[in-house]
């Protein structure tokens, strides 16, 4: 019974270890499969964070097509708009070479029949000059003038009341209209200068402010990379700190349980020895009576002092032991090998169970030392990935850094372009709203002004008619 008690105390406690061990391994492969789920979802993360950035990738890429095509476009129909200038300008210079040549041919044959000679010719050979220019009166011209000045504008405007007041003459209002034209002129090359300043300036901001916009949302995308990043990496080390306490608590554990299992050991084979020892000085016993021949004697040790006295004085004391009985040799032969050999089982079966608790012993050892050399390594392992990951939270976080310091001047830049292309609209919006309704008024106040000019030039032609007869203008 003291036996079976002890074997189902052992099969208790060999149980109560393995499900310890057990529960042990269920914590590891819990931290582990944190740590897979955490590392896989960084994985998606990334994954998902690299498709959007391919995407991005292809959609700059198509708008950097369009930006060439749309260049090579833009500098077709500027080739095209520089040979189509070239060309005006050089209809308008063999025009303007013309209309000279025309002029000076004009002033020759002017000058020719405004001559004394030529006019006394005519006055001899043609009796109505209805082939030379009639010149008419000045109130003529001036109406002529008027009329053709009236309803272009300002500076037609001023000519005309210059001419209604009559207290000009037409020097004056000729030399009027020269500085006028000249200053329609002028402001029309201001415009059109204006008007290429502006489309060259607004697009120069627009482009910089585009190009700003880009780069802020570039370094937003890089900013939010950053801090997921760092999100990410602080959860993982916080797994992994968790990790390596419970890796410790569990190696604080499993070392308190070993350390209980060998002291049971010790205690268990102290006990067993005691108890082969004890069973082999029965078995010894009993051969001297059943077997005597497998009888060995008990070595003598020499006794002490006190021993001696105490074993003379009963010696006289007693005096002489009684006899011992006579063996009876049948009761020996009967019983000797049952007897014995029942013994000889018990020690047996002690020794095989010593034997069966020093290999499970062994084992024991063994997988601890097993487990303590895993935990290390994954310690160290955890350790280094830690230090790793603060490693990566501090690039991550100086890269942030330097993005959101990049940020924040970009969006000043961009701040700054608002304005300056705000200011720039403000000042050219009307320009280039009205540009074409403003040449084309001025051109047709311009006009005016030439064609009034050129009325009011005829009063230097030669011939008045004043009744039936010719005679020099003064």
């Amino acid at each position: 019974k003291t036996m079976k008690d002890e074997m189902e105390a052992n099969l208790a406690e060999i149980t109560k270890n393995e499900n310890e061990a057990a529960a042990a391994h269920n914590g590891m492969v819990a931290a582990k499969n944190s740590e897979i789920a955490a590392s896989t979802a960084a994985i998606e993360e990334k994954t998902a964070r690299a498709g959007d950035l391919a995407v991005q990738v292809v959609t700059e890429k198509n708008d950097l097509k369009e930006t060439v095509e749309q260049k090579a476009a833009d500098e077709e129909y500027l080739s095209a708009l520089k040979a189509d200038c070239q060309k005006t300008a050089e209809d308008q210079a063999a025009a303007s070479k013309a209309r000279a040549t025309e002029l000076v041919a004009i002033a020759d044959t002017i000058k020719m029949l405004n001559s004394d000679e030529a006019l006394e010719l005519f006055k001899k050979t043609l009796p109505s000059p209805s082939l030379l220019q009639i010149r008419q009166s000045e109130q003529q011209l001036r109406r002529s003038a008027a009329a053709a000045l009236r309803g272009h504008g300002f500076h037609s405007d001023l000519v005309l009341l210059a001419l209604q007041g009559k207290k000009q003459g037409f020097e004056q209002v000729l030399d009027m209209i020269e500085k006028m034209v000249k200053s329609l002129a002028k402001e029309q090359e201001d415009d059109d200068e204006k008007k290429a300043y502006c489309n060259s300036e607004i697009d120069k901001t627009e482009d910089e402010g585009k190009e700003l916009a880009n780069a802020i949302s570039t370094l937003e995308t890089r900013i939010e990379a950053n801090q997921q990043d760092i999100t990410a990496l602080k959860g993982g080390i916080k797994e992994l700190a968790q990790s390596i306490k419970d890796l410790d608590k569990a190696v604080e554990e499993a070392t308190a349980q070993r350390k209980a299992e060998h002291e049971a050991y010790v205690e268990e084979a102290a006990n067993n020895n005691a108890a082969l020892d004890l069973l082999g000085m029965a078995k010894n016993r009993l051969a001297k009576v059943y077997s005597p021949e497998t009888y060995e004697e008990a070595p003598k040790r020499e006794l002490s002092d006190e021993e001696k006295i105490s074993e003379a004085y009963s010696f006289v004391q007693l005096g002489d032991a009684p006899e011992a009985p006579p063996a009876v040799a049948g009761h020996a032969n009967a019983d000797a090998g049952g007897v014995v050999a029942l013994m000889a089982n018990i020690i047996n079966d002690l020794k095989k169970e010593m034997q069966e608790n020093e290999f499970a012993e062994k084992d024991a050892q063994e997988d601890y030392e097993k487990l303590m050399a895993d935990s290390a390594e994954k310690r160290a392992a955890d350790v280094k990935s830690i230090s790793a990951r603060e490693g990566a939270i501090a690039e991550r976080e100086q890269d942030l850094q330097t993005a959101q310091d990049t940020s924040a001047a970009k969006m000043k830049e961009l701040q700054e372009n608002m304005e300056y292309t705000s200011d720039v609209h403000q000042s050219c919006d009307f320009l280039l709203e009205n540009y074409g309704k403003r040449k084309e008024a001025r051109t047709q106040e311009m006009d005016g002004l030439k064609k009034a000019k050129d009325i009011l030039s005829g009063a230097d032609f030669s011939f008045v008619q004043t009744g039936h007869f010719l005679a020099r203008s003064p």
